[in-house]
């Protein structure tokens, strides 16, 4: 059985980042989801550009927009627009989400897609993940399931 540096769950933007960083530091990473990507993922989709900073790589191809104004209203009266310092990167998650995988598979990490984590045990020197494609070993665990993972 492969023993990986670290086991990854998720791979939205959490995830895909961890596995990124990891991976291009010469981790052995496991990016586990539990849905084929490109998922669809019902979001707002805005996204501060400051995030540029953390990485080495360009995003221009997944932003959709660039919102530059917001327009304020009480009860749809009283308008007031807004000019941005920074315009807000407005994307689709899907696209976003998964180019941010593939960003980190460039780097080497490794993607289990239609891979479910059923549940984890801590081991002596690292941890299990239980999934429903079988029992994953890795040194570290992230879990970035979402405010609804388990």
């Amino acid at each position: 059985m492969a023993i990986y540096d670290c086991i990854i769950v998720g791979a939205g933007p959490a995830g895909a980042t961890s596995a990124y960083h990891l991976a291009k530091r010469g981790r052995r990473v496991l990016l586990l989801e539990k849905h084929s990507l490109p998922r669809y993922k019902p979001c707002g989709g805005g996204v501060c550009p400051q995030i540029a900073r953390w990485f080495d790589y360009d995003f221009e191809p997944v932003i959709s927009q660039k919102v530059t104004q917001v327009r304020y209203t009480y009860k749809l009266e009283d308008e007031v627009i807004t000019e941005l310092a920074d315009p807000i990167w407005m994307v689709r998650r899907d696209e976003f989400d998964h180019y941010m995988v593939q960003q980190a598979q460039a780097q080497g990490a490794e993607l289990k897609e239609n891979t479910k984590a059923l549940g984890i045990e801590q081991l002596t020197d690292g941890w299990q993940v239980n999934t429903s494609g079988g029992p994953i070993v890795g040194k570290y665990l992230i879990a970035a399931d979402g405010g609804r993972g388990p």
